[in-house]
């Protein structure tokens, strides 16, 4: 487990929250909230089917004793119907039960009556369904755009290359508009700086650098670049730049006449499109042995994760841990 996620562990440790964890029934989840109960990192609250629950548990030798289940499959109390009703504006008092028969729309309504601190899902669940629900809980004031990242730990970086590495947008926008990326690209540094401890460095990125091709799609990522300097000026930002150039000094110094303080130096990566962005954390994942930890999602008015299905107990508490402590004031 990297340093960013250790450090991630040690605030939650104080902070005592509570997880929602909408798939229960799956024996990933149980052995993580068995592991995250046992450090400290958060008092878990499986949903599902509390039979089913107790039957994985059963045949997996989890042993569940002192974790707090939320059976799916009983009426579901009144005042985390009345939370959800009007957050959607599918979600009416006339389709209430439908929703919540779902264990994933039991866990937004308990976030939004604050019975738990966080939500993580998605080890089940396909992406579409947890976004779905997700958008029930709306954005943070001021955020327009909700997005996604990824904590990307390398094993072996190459010379001059950060260990830890923020991908954004990996899970969420398509196709992002400047403005779109642009508010992506300030939510992106935001994150870094809270929880891998570091000074954020952005690089835009692009198949171009500094107009060494023309596009729409360069334009677009300049003028994203534009929009972040005026927006918040405090943010360290280069593009439109091309990855190598981003990340290797020596290649940023062949490139750029003036390679400033990010080129070089990156340390969030913030891709064009979801294209880019989801193919490039996996093959880093895949062909470079990097543990990703996400997609955690940013801009939302509370934690939410929506997990890799293919992900393993460890990246399970990996993206809890990094959820809880975004959530941290």
């Amino acid at each position: 487990m990297n340093d960013v996620i250790k450090n991630c562990i040690e605030q939650c440790k104080s902070k005592n929250s509570r997880l929602a964890l909408p798939e229960g029934e799956d024996p990933r989840i149980q052995s993580a909230a068995i592991q995250m109960m046992q450090q400290g990192i958060a008092t878990p609250v499986l949903l599902g089917d509390a039979a089913k629950i107790a039957s994985v548990a059963k045949s997996e030798n989890n042993d569940l004793s002192g974790i707090e289940i939320f059976d799916s499959t009983a009426p579901v109390p009144q005042h985390l119907c009345d939370a959800l009703i009007g957050k959607k504006r599918k979600i009416t008092a006339e389709t209430i039960s439908e929703f919540m028969q779902l264990p994933v729309y039991q866990a937004i309504a308990m976030l939004h009556s604050d019975e738990v601190d966080a939500m993580v899902a998605g080890a089940v669940l396909p992406t579409a369904k947890v976004l779905e629900a997700s958008f029930a809980i709306g954005p943070k004031p001021g955020i327009k755009t909700l997005s996604s990242f990824f904590i990307m730990a390398l094993k072996n970086p190459a010379e001059g290359v950060a260990d830890t590495l923020l991908f954004a947008d990996c899970a969420l926008n398509i196709a992002p508009t400047e403005e779109q990326l642009a508010e992506i690209a300030i939510t992106s540094a935001e994150s870094a700086a809270k929880l891998m401890n570091v000074e954020p460095k952005v690089a835009m990125l692009s198949f171009s650098t500094h107009g060494s091709a023309r596009h729409a799609s360069v334009s677009k990522v300049t003028a994203a670049v534009q929009i972040v300097r005026e927006r918040a000026p405090h943010i360290k930002i280069e593009g439109e730049v091309q990855v190598d150039a981003a990340l290797s000094a020596r290649v940023a110094n062949t490139k750029l006449a003036d390679p400033g303080d990010v080129a070089g130096q990156a340390n969030v990566l913030v891709f064009p499109d979801l294209n880019a962005g989801n193919i490039a954390y996996k093959m880093v994942q895949y062909c470079g042995n990097a543990q990703a930890t996400g997609p955690i999602l940013q801009g939302f008015a509370k934690p939410v994760c929506d997990l890799s299905r293919g992900a393993s107990v460890e990246d399970i508490v990996a993206a809890a841990a990094a959820t809880l402590t975004l959530g941290i004031d």
